[in-house]
Order: structure tokens, then C-alpha cells, then sequence
């Protein structure tokens, strides 16, 4: 019983507390009204807009890169401190200096003003993890992982090859944590 009560105190101390813990779920009930109203379901590729964040699957991502002979997709969390984490110009300016379309796609909505207050001149996704089925982080980020790089989507990872893919049209050739040197 006396570990009951401590487990309760322990929640209603932490519910009353203005601590939050992010990166367990997607993070959106977290948001305010304004990060919220960024967020959009994508409808086109042809109409994106920068400053918006376009919810997206893996399958939906597959089927614009197939039309582009070389792309990059960066799948990154927002406000890691990695050493294999750069700002997301990086990325933009390797993949505009080497001839690839680059997908930003961030797993989950905690710390977003990281990314937004970049000055960047791409598009954000972020994975739809109600298309998933699924609100907690590590597990549409798996499906999605799985799926982009054409695994069965609920395998469990074996291992993690890198967060930065590289593609020719819908064939990925390689996956590394780290871009190139140029």
C-alpha cells in the first residue's frame, strides 16, 4: 500500500510541476495555438510553402522522390546537440551545391521553434504519426524508417544505419549519419 501512495504522490508532483518531458509521444498537445496552426496535412508537393510543416509518410515521401533523379532525406529531431547534428542549412546548401531535392523530416514536434527559426529555404515535414496509428515517438519513427527504406514496417530495427538517405529516383543507395565532404 505505501508504495502506492508514493507512486501517486510522485504523478501529482510531476503533474503539477511545469516540467514537461518531450520525445515520448509526437509532442503536438504540447504545442501552442500558433505552432499548431504551421502544422498542415500535405496535399501537393507543387504547393508547399515555407514556414508551414507538412504531416508525411513514408509511402508519400517514396512516391515524390521516385520522380527526382537525386535526393536527400534528413530525418532529424529537433534541438539535438549530436555531434551528427548540424543546422538544417547544412544540409541545404550540400544538397543545392550537389544537384539533390532534400526532404527535412523531423520525428516528432518537441523543441519545434528549433527548426522554424532557422533561415532556411525548404520545406519541414514532420512524420504523420496518425497515419501510423500511433501517438509515441519511437514507434511510427521505426515504421517510417522501415518503410522509406523498403523493410516490412513493424521490424524491429537489427540495427540503425544513420538518419540522412540518399536516393536515385525510388532507390536508395545509401544511408549515412554524416554528409560527404565536398
Amino acid at each position: 500500500m505505501k508504495k502506492i501512495y508514493c507512486l501517486l504522490a510522485v504523478i501529482i508532483f510531476f503533474q503539477s510541476c511545469s516540467i514537461q518531458i518531450i520525445g515520448i509521444t509526437n509532442d503536438y498537445k504540447k504545442l501552442d495555438s500558433n505552432a499548431k496552426n504551421i502544422i498542415k496535412s500535405i496535399n501537393s508537393f507543387d504547393s508547399l510553402s515555407i514556414g508551414q510543416i507538412y504531416k508525411i509518410n513514408a509511402l508519400q515521401l517514396k512516391e515524390e522522390i521516385a520522380k527526382h533523379q537525386k535526393s536527400i532525406v534528413y530525418l532529424f529531431v529537433n534541438g539535438c546537440s549530436s555531434e551528427h547534428c548540424k543546422p538544417l542549412i547544412f544540409y541545404e546548401n550540400y544538397a543545392k551545391n550537389n544537384g539533390y531535392n532534400l526532404y527535412l523530416v523531423m520525428d516528432g514536434y518537441g523543441n519545434l521553434y528549433e527548426a522554424t527559426k532557422q533561415n532556411i529555404s525548404s520545406p519541414l515535414f514532420a512524420i504523420d504519426g496518425d497515419y501510423y496509428g500511433t501517438i509515441y515517438r519511437e514507434v511510427y519513427t521505426r515504421y517510417f524508417y522501415n518503410q522509406l527504406i523498403g523493410k516490412p514496417m513493424k521490424e524491429k530495427y537489427k540495427e540503425f544505419l544513420g538518419t540522412i538517405f540518399f536516393f536515385k529516383y525510388d532507390k536508395l543507395e545509401k544511408i549515412v549519419n554524416d554528409l560527404p565532404k565536398e
